[in-house]
């Protein structure tokens, strides 16, 4: 993709008030991005609100701009960085597979482990001890078997099995994060991501960084594991909504008296499939 075409498309990706639906009216009604601006104002504000319309046409922030400079910057200096848009002929099929799929991601490293079977663990952010052992052994358990491990970044029990993989030298790790940019272990992943696996970082709706990666966690992740999870976590929305994407969901039991199975329990109470062991996650992924 040529810098001209990065700069287009990650100039929409950041206009104010930019969501999925606005997006892909454009990229449905005008084509690529170089059409979209080349439009009149009158005929963008036809498709979209006129606020979006009038920041097409006219320049980012100056803060947006910053973003924006601050991404070509990394694309240019890492051989393996590239933006993952729907015009590209290797367009991720399981992005494809969901009602609002990813439109601008930055990817750095193989994007081809995304053509595996994928699996991802989830759950509190303050697990207990145990959760804690069953996220570090069963992130590089599951390695040893022919998929990719989609795993992201926050804190508890995602940054647990993530460094877990990590600590395996895993070669089919996908990191999933919301901020490469203002993340502090950035430099870390990037050269983890470009020399063994892959990082994806969703480069759409800026103002709400968290919705984004989730989406793109559904986008990729095949099959959810929830290791322990309260009754109120935010893990339960995420899943539910991979399950109504047609998203395959996994719940690990736990003991009737801790506030940290409540969820689980819950999901499993709902239809998510009940698993004690690494082997029982495989043998779900193969049906």
């Amino acid at each position: 993709m040529s810098l001209e075409s990065q700069r287009k498309w990650l100039h929409l990706a950041l206009v104010p008030e930019m969501d999925f639906e606005n997006f892909y009216r454009l990229l449905k009604t005008f084509g690529l991005p170089e059409n979209i601006f080349s439009q009149t104002f009158s005929a963008l504000s036809s498709v979209v609100p006129q606020s979006i319309a009038l920041s097409i046409r006219g320049s980012l922030s100056e803060s947006r701009e910053q973003r924006l400079t601050e991404i070509l910057k990394l694309l240019d200096t890492i051989p393996t960085a590239r933006l993952v848009v729907p015009s590209d002929e290797d367009y991720p099929q399981k992005f494809l597979s969901i009602a609002r799929p990813p439109l601008v991601t930055l990817s750095v490293g193989q994007l081809a482990l995304l053509n595996r079977p994928t699996v991802g663990f989830v759950g509190s952010s303050h697990p207990s001890k145990e959760g804690q052992a069953i996220a570090k052994s069963w992130a590089q358990a599951i390695l040893n078997n022919p998929v990719s491990l989609i795993q992201g970044d926050s804190e508890g029990i995602e940054n647990i099995a993530l460094k877990s993989a990590i600590q395996k030298d895993a070669q089919s790790l996908v990191i999933v994060t919301k901020n490469i940019l203002s993340d502090p272990l950035c430099e870390k992943k990037l050269r983890f991501a470009s020399e063994n696996g892959l990082l994806l970082s969703s480069l759409e709706n800026e103002d709400n960084p968290w919705a984004s990666r989730q989406k793109l966690m559904i986008s990729c992740i095949e099959h959810f594991v929830v290791i322990e999870a309260g009754i109120r976590s935010k893990v339960l929305s995420l899943v539910r909504e991979a399950a109504d994407e047609g998203r395959d969901v996994m719940a690990v039991p736990g003991s009737i008296h801790s506030p940290l199975s409540k969820g689980c329990h819950k999901l499993i109470r709902e239809g998510a499939k009940l698993v004690e062991s690494v082997d029982d996650i495989v043998v779900e992924m193969r049906n």
